[in-house]
């Protein structure tokens, strides 16, 4: 008897349960009422095309809503509600049923009016001409008697996860709530629309590569949210609106490909985190892979994946900014990333503990995904903007750099000897190659009436500091220019003009004075490589005396020489760029060696045959036309007869 009673007792606790979740929600027109899902009960067929009178049989079980969302992401099948209302009020009044995310693709509403049940339709896969209201807000109007009770029915047909608050609106709260609605997310898409120009104009003026990626991940934002503010659904090609069902996840992934890209152009990864920047160039690979797979498993289950993955690039990019933060001495720009990619993850994690029932469900969190990646944008944004700041400064200084170097490259065209086949009837040839856009080589040659002068330097360095103690240097030599039969004499006194501007640069020269009058040659070399003779049999004969480089710390002590002047042969100066020159592969020097033995079999060339073959034989060397130093080279034949026919 005992069991008996006890049998009896959860007998009626459950049917007094179960009729607990089947009481009617009673309504009045001067009120609202929100997140009513716990007045709903639910049932899924297993048939997925059951149609409302299978739904209506006495033996369908219905059960009660477990939460006050409408979220079943497991299911396949379509899901059915039902929930009987009652109007307390004394006229006629027509009711808003709302169902806040507009994310899945039918709702379908069955109500009966006059005895017979009307089916009214919205949602993604609808089209617009059939829908009851507006385009983006998922709502039906019922319109209920004074103290009717009616039982409506709802199906939810969706490939995504369904995640729904359902609300109740009188006539007058609703038209005002879709007022507000327009004009919020009608300014959101305007700003949205404003910052997809400005990108777009930042990625095509200053063509940075972080500035594309960031443009096309703000392209794939606004796209995904106009999929979570309902906006999507005025967009239709055609009769039908299933491709929206794939556009949604492959556009999730493309943002998280595109976030990626533009996390690590930013923060500039690869120099800072080399392996982070691996790991996450091999997540981009991975979601590459997962978006192919669309064609191979079913959609509902892609959608499912795509959404559990999206989180993972958030998480990479937060990572990464602290990282940053940590090393970088910029941190404002990387404060400001790490707060829009953590308003992001907020507004992501507040609707997904919505949606599973962990937190108490709130209108504000089916606007949290918009609003966070809003934060988000415009927290780029200004990172955007310091940056481009900081391009500008830049670009200012490389401007101004610019001008430098086109004012210091005349300074060093007007070092090099002017175009000039001879000097005193003596066939000559000369090459210059500098190592970058400004060399510190330096050549004058000097003709008087029966005297000859060749002067050529070394500065140490290169660019703007060596090209201006060239053009000193040449000034300097106006010395030389008044007494050109004393080089030495000349190269001490340029010496002592030059110390307060070598600023720790210093000068290799070389000397030569020719009168073949009196068939003189003199020399004087400061710290220089030797004049090289080359016989029209190929002897080579070097000429050289002692002298160290020009400098401002020790004396030069120049000690002149004087020689016959050769009949006949070529007189070869050059700088030590050309027996450096280096072969990378096989870390190997041009060398003397070489040089001698190149030049022995151009004996008896002409004098810029001689150069232009020299500088041919180094690039081929180096396999490349930049060398590591600046290459000079002046050569002058002493046979004033020289025939043309010798150049060949």
């Amino acid at each position: 008897m005992h069991f008996f009673s006890k049998c009896s007792i959860f007998l009626l606790i459950g049917i007094w349960s179960n009729s607990l979740f089947s009481l009617p929600l009673s309504i009045e027109e001067s009120k609202n009422y929100r997140d009513i899902g716990k007045y709903f009960e639910y049932t899924i067929p297993n048939n997925p095309e059951a149609n409302l009178l299978e739904i209506q049989k006495d033996d369908t079980l219905w059960r009660p809503n477990p939460k006050n969302v409408m979220s079943f992401p497991r299911s396949k099948n379509p899901v059915w509600f039902k929930i009987t209302l009652i109007h307390y009020g004394n006229f006629p009044h027509t009711f808003f049923i709302h169902l806040s995310n507009p994310v899945v693709d039918l709702f379908e509403l069955h109500s009966e009016i006059n005895g017979k049940w009307i089916t009214q339709w919205s949602g993604e896969q609808v089209l617009q001409k059939n829908k009851t209201i507006y385009s983006h807000i998922s709502a039906f109007p019922v319109t209920l008697s004074a103290h009717e009770t009616r039982t409506i029915y709802l199906k939810i047909k969706s490939d995504n996860p369904i995640f729904s608050f359902v609300s109740l609106y009188n006539s007058r709260t609703f038209i005002a709530y879709s007022k507000k609605q327009d004009i919020f997310f009608a300014a959101y898409f305007g700003a949205g629309f404003m910052m997809f120009l400005f990108s777009l104009f930042l990625a095509h003026t200053l063509r940075y590569k972080k500035f594309f990626y960031f443009f096309f991940y703000l392209a794939t934002v606004l796209l995904l949210n106009t999929y979570s503010t309902g906006f999507i659904q005025y967009f239709e090609f055609g009769n039908s609106n299933s491709w929206k069902n794939y556009l949604f996840p492959i556009t999730i992934q493309l943002s998280s490909i595109f976030g990626l890209l533009f996390t690590l152009e930013f923060l500039e990864t690869k120099e800072n985190f080399p392996k982070i920047n691996k790991t996450t160039q091999g997540y981009i690979c991975f979601l590459l892979i997962i978006m192919m797979t669309i064609f191979i498993i079913d959609l509902h289950s892609f959608i499912q994946l795509t959404v559990i993955l999206i989180s993972i690039p958030i998480f990479l990019a937060i990572l990464i900014s602290i990282l940053t933060l940590l090393k970088s001495k910029k941190k404002l720009e990387v404060i400001l990333f790490l707060l829009a990619f953590g308003t992001l993850l907020f507004g992501a994690a507040l609707n997904t503990f919505t949606v599973q029932g962990f937190i108490k469900p709130i209108h504000f969190a089916s606007y949290s995904l918009p609003l966070g990646s809003a934060l988000e944008v415009f927290f780029l944004s200004l990172a955007l903007v310091l940056r481009v700041s900081d391009y500008r400064k830049s670009n200012e200084q490389k401007q101004e750099i610019d001008l430098q170097l086109k004012i210091a490259q005349k300074l060093q065209n007007g070092l090099l000897p002017q175009k000039r086949t001879h000097a005193l009837e003596y066939p000559l040839g000369f090459r210059y190659s500098p190592a970058t856009d400004i060399g510190g080589d330096f050549v004058e040659i000097i003709v008087k009436e029966k005297e000859l002068g060749l002067f050529l330097c070394d500065v140490s360095g290169h660019g703007i500091p060596a090209a201006m103690i060239a053009s000193m240097t040449k000034v300097s030599l106006e010395i030389w220019n008044d007494n050109l039969s004393k080089p030495a004499l000349a190269a001490e006194k340029i010496r002592k003009s030059l110390l307060s501007s070598l600023s720790g640069h210093f000068l290799s020269a070389f000397f030569v004075y020719i009168n073949p009058e009196d068939q003189i040659l003199r020399i004087a070399n400061a710290g220089h490589l030797p004049l090289l003779h080359l016989s029209r049999n190929g002897n080579i004969t070097t000429y050289s005396s002692y002298g160290r480089a020009i400098n401002e710390y020790i004396k030069s002590d120049i000690i002149e020489k004087s020689f016959p002047l050769p009949n006949e042969g070529t007189f070869i100066m050059f700088t030590d760029g050309v027996i450096e020159a280096r072969n990378i592969n096989k870390d190997e020097l041009f060398g003397e060696d070489r040089f001698h033995n190149l030049i022995q079999s151009l004996a008896t060339k002409h004098p810029q045959y001689i150069c232009d073959k020299i500088i041919e034989e180094i690039e081929k060397f180096q396999k490349s036309k930049r060398s590591d130093d600046d290459i000079t080279i002046l050569a002058l034949s002493l046979d004033t007869n020289f025939e043309t026919n010798t150049k060949l």
